[in-house]
């Protein structure tokens, strides 16, 4: 038992380690560049309650995961998220442009090469996901994302 207490401590900060780190990239002065690396890493990942924590908190999303553009809540941009990608195997992501839009106040777009199959299936296919930011107090947060046909 004294050796299960004295393994916590480490098994707690081995964890802790492999935190997401969406939470270090919405903080302020973070460069666009990054975040939108971060949001390629997570959407590589099929992180969905990462990115999903990087949404406004009082704004709605614009999303087009593929079936057109319509405005979601965190809980519908979830939703809609898992059922891509649980329709889809990642292969990759990867951040492939990143502009500044306006500087006050700052906002910008990244656009992301995705690289994925069905599941199931050969093959790879490869689609751009377009994605908005807007910076606020506590960081940047996504604004919209949409999945290129």
């Amino acid at each position: 038992m004294r050796a299960l207490r004295a393994l916590l401590p480490a098994v707690i900060a081995t964890g802790l380690l492999h935190l997401p780190l969406y939470a270090q990239t919405t903080r302020p002065g973070v460069p666009l560049e990054d975040f939108v690396q971060e949001v390629a890493r997570l959407w590589g990942d099929g992180d969905v309650g990462s990115l999903v924590g990087l949404l406004p908190a009082e704004d709605p999303l614009l999303l087009d995961a593929g079936s057109g553009i319509e405005s979601a809540n965190p809980r519908h941009a979830a939703a809609a998220l898992r059922a891509l990608f649980a329709a889809h195997e990642t292969m990759g992501a990867t951040a492939v442009r990143v502009t500044v839009s306006s500087t006050s106040p700052a906002r910008g777009f990244g656009e992301l090469a995705w690289i994925y199959r069905a599941r199931g299936a050969p093959g790879e296919q490869s689609r751009s996901v377009y994605v908005a930011v807007l910076q606020e107090q506590g960081g940047w947060r996504i604004t919209e994302l949409r999945v290129m046909p």
